[in-house]
Formats: structure tokens, C-alpha cells, sequence
């Protein structure tokens, strides 16, 4: 049995990869390479933002696509549109190539309007040139002179109900004229109504301006006495300012101020120092029962014993790093063989070492000699 070799499978998907992203390319551009179609040229003034892949219409069935859209050279105005028409749909030489909108999102679009078939040399061939038009989405919803009848409709219909109001209603003008003479009645009621109130308001209105030229005459009249108040009122004031009693008055709010500032400061002081107090209670407090490492270190004598043998292995450690420092440095591949590496020697010649132990001899004679005295 023939077996297919995993490079040929490579070989095959990559030459159908390649084959469909060329036919993906192409179908995006409006070309089916997959089947044979006419290519179409059209001129057109406006465009009207057509893109390319913009779709090809014959009576709302799609036919082909746009499949560019160039300016023509020879004028530099003119933009030529190349439609790709796909087999099976013969095209009739006076086809227009009409632009338009097939929905209210915008976009644009080709229909073919033709109003009969084709045959023979009455088909246009790949590469003949159609005539271009374009027209609106209104229109493109109404058939050529379906505006025209519906504007007549419209005429018809306002005219039968214009005459149908006037038959019904013979005196609407007269109507109109009446309700306009009963509003002009009613204005001139409200002018008299007005009238009344402003006789009615006059003698008020009168003995009010009386009362005030009373009042004006009797304070001419007595223009000297209120001099005379006035003038005491002012040597009263000088005679307050000279004594100084707004200045005292104002040194003793500052006084009471700072007073009053100082007393809120001592109160805050104070009670920071009672919060003070009573956290260091607290924290003495902890302390005496044990509570928090400081505490246990204070009550528990394992966790001492530990905290000390640990610093003396941490001791040790710094030691034989600093007499071997090539075993924490070097790293050793073992490739043949075994690795002949030194054991560990106690540095017994240590300075370091010695003292190690005199401290640990120290502290077991210290212990021994506690346990003697509870003992005893």
C-alpha cells in the first residue's frame, strides 16, 4: 500500500493554504476565480462613495460585484467603475448601470435597469462600456413615475375634503367674524373694569401724598431740634472713642481668645498623654503575661534556649564561611567517576571556635549551678 510521506502532507496543505487565501483575496475584490464571468465598464461624474465588492444588482437579484474603481487618465474627471458579472446573465447593450441606496444604512450600490432581454448582437460583450446614472433611496423605492401618480392622489384627495368642509359648513367665515367681535367685547369690558378700579384707588391714592407733605412739613419745622440731637450724639461718640472702651474691649476678646485656645491645647495634650499611658499599661501588661514574642522571651525559657542555640548555629555557619569559602562559591559537575571532595574538619585552631565553646561551657555551668540552688 502507497503511503504518503509526512513531507508530501506539508506540501499539500500548504499549496491548498496558499490556493485559498488567493481565492479569498480575489472573492473579497469581487472576483470568482471559480467561475467565469464579464467584466463591464461604466463612467460616472459622482461616484457617491461606492467602494469596491459593493454588490451588482438585476431586479434585487445579485449578479456580480464592483470590482474596481478608477479615474480615467484621459480627462482626470471622469471615474470609471469595472463591474464583474457572472455567467449565465446576459446584460443587454442599453442596460443602465444605475448607482443607488438598497437600505437606510447607507450603503451604495448597482442595479442593471433593463426592460427587455437580449440576444445575439443585442448583448453586450466583456469589455463593452454601459451607461451610468445614479438616483436616491426615495427613488430607488419608487418605480419611474409612481411620484407622479401619488402627487395626483394627494391633489384628489385634499380637493374632495376642501369641498366636502365647505358644503357642510357653508358660513364658517361668518363663524370666524363673530367669534372675532365677541373678543373685542370682552377687551372692552376689561378696559372699563380697569377704569373703575383706577377711580376707586385716585381719592387713596390722594390723602397718601397729603400724609407724606404733612410728615415733610412737620420735620421742616423741627429742623433745629434734630440738629441738636445729632450734635449730641457725635460729642457722645468722640467722648466714647477718647475713653478708649472699644480698644479695652478688644484686647480683652484677644485675652479670652488666647485663653480659650490655650485650654483647648492642654485638653488635647492631655488626653494624648492618658491615650500614651494607657497603651505603655498595656503594653507592660503584655509583657508580664507572656503575650507577643518580647513577652515569651521574657517568661518562656524554652523559646530563650532556642533563640540562643540558634544564634550559636548562626555562628557557627558565618564561621565555616569565612574558613571555607570555596564550598558555598564552587559548584561541582560530576561527569566520570565520583566527586573526591574533602570532609568536614572541625577548626579546632580557630580563635573563633574556641570561644564558641568557652561561652557554651560558661552557660552549662551557669544552669547546673541553678539547679543546684533549687535543690537546696
Amino acid at each position: 500500500m502507497f503511503k504518503i510521506s509526512n513531507e508530501i502532507k506539508v506540501a499539500l496543505l500548504a499549496i491548498s493554504a496558499v490556493a485559498l487565501g488567493i481565492w479569498g483575496f480575489k472573492f473579497l475584490k469581487g472576483i470568482n476565480v471559480l467561475t467565469t464571468s464579464k467584466t463591464f465598464y461604466v463612467k460616472y461624474e459622482n461616484v457617491q462613495e461606492l467602494h469596491t465588492s459593493a454588490p451588482v444588482f438585476i431586479r434585487g437579484l445579485q449578479v456580480g460585484m464592483v470590482k474596481d474603481i478608477f479615474i480615467d487618465k484621459q480627462d482626470d474627471r471622469t471615474i470609471i467603475v469595472v463591474l464583474n458579472i457572472e455567467r449565465g446573465f446576459d446584460v443587454p447593450k442599453n442596460a443602465v448601470a444605475t448607482l443607488t441606496s438598497p437600505t437606510f444604512m447607507g450603503g451604495r450600490a448597482i442595479e442593471l435597469i433593463f426592460y427587455r432581454g437580449c440576444e445575439g448582437d443585442d448583448c453586450a460583450e466583456s469589455g463593452d462600456y454601459l451607461e451610468g446614472d445614479s438616483r436616491s433611496f426615495l427613488a430607488g423605492m419608487i418605480e419611474p413615475g409612481e411620484i407622479d401618480r401619488y402627487t395626483q392622489r394627494l391633489r384628489e384627495g385634499l380637493a374632495i375634503n376642501l369641498d366636502s368642509l365647505a358644503q357642510a359648513n357653508p358660513e364658517s367665515m361668518a363663524g370666524s367674524l363673530v367669534a372675532l367681535d365677541n373678543a373685542l367685547k370682552n377687551i372692552e369690558i376689561m378696559t372699563y373694569k380697569i377704569n373703575k378700579l383706577l377711580d376707586a384707588t385716585a381719592s387713596s391714592m390722594t390723602q397718601t401724598m397729603q400724609n407724606a407733605a404733612i410728615f415733610s412739613q412737620a420735620l421742616s419745622s423741627n429742623k433745629d431740634e434734630i440738629g441738636h440731637i445729632l450734635n449730641n450724639l457725635d460729642t457722645l461718640s468722640r467722648q466714647l472713642k477718647d475713653a478708649g472702651i472699644d480698644q479695652s474691649a478688644h484686647k480683652a476678646g484677644e485675652a479670652l481668645d488666647t485663653l480659650t485656645a490655650n485650654i483647648s491645647n492642654l485638653r488635647y495634650t492631655l488626653n494624648a498623654a492618658e491615650r500614651t499611658i494607657s497603651r505603655v499599661d498595656t503594653l507592660a501588661q503584655n509583657l508580664v503575661n507572656g503575650k507577643g514574642i518580647a513577652g515569651k522571651m521574657l517568661t518562656d525559657e524554652q523559646l530563650a534556649e532556642d533563640l540562643e542555640r540558634t544564634i550559636r548555629h548562626t555562628q557557627l555557619l558565618l564561621q565555616d564561611f569565612r574558613l571555607n569559602p570555596k564550598r558555598y562559591t564552587t559548584v561541582k559537575l560530576k561527569v566520570f567517576g565520583k566527586n573526591k571532595t574533602k570532609g568536614y574538619a572541625t577548626p579546632f585552631d580557630d580563635p573563633i571556635y574556641q570561644m564558641q565553646v568557652d561561652s557554651l561551657e560558661r552557660a552549662l555551668g551557669k544552669r547546673l549551678r541553678e539547679q543546684d540552688g533549687k535543690g537546696n
